[in-house]
């Protein structure tokens, strides 16, 4: 099995500077080795809430907040049994893993 972290807006929150609402999430996906090719909806773990401003749609990787979300959600998954690999996607917290399936 495979997993690959991706963020994924969950709301807003409005005010003199409007924020979105977010999270990291590691959802499962198909790898045919490095490239992936499909990826189901199927989450796995999620992070703590993160905020970022309304006009950059996308986590900072110079954000010390969105850094620690980040971690702790690699974390949660290397506690899981799940492995770091090389490879990433292409943003920088596009981090994936892999786990070997025993069923």
């Amino acid at each position: 099995m495979y997993c690959e972290i991706v963020y994924q807006n969950t709301g807003e929150r409005w005010g003199i500077f409007p924020k979105d609402i977010g999270e990291f999430q590691a959802r499962l996906c198909e790898i045919d080795g490095i490239n992936k090719a499909a990826c189901e909806d199927t989450i796995i773990k999620k992070s703590g809430k993160i905020e970022i401003m309304s006009c950059s749609f996308s986590p900072d990787e110079n954000n010390k907040r969105h850094q620690k979300a980040l971690n702790e959600l690699e974390e949660k998954l290397i506690k899981a049994g799940w492995e770091p690999l090389a490879a990433q996607g292409k943003e920088w917290y596009s981090r994936r893993f892999h786990k070997v399936d025993i069923e």
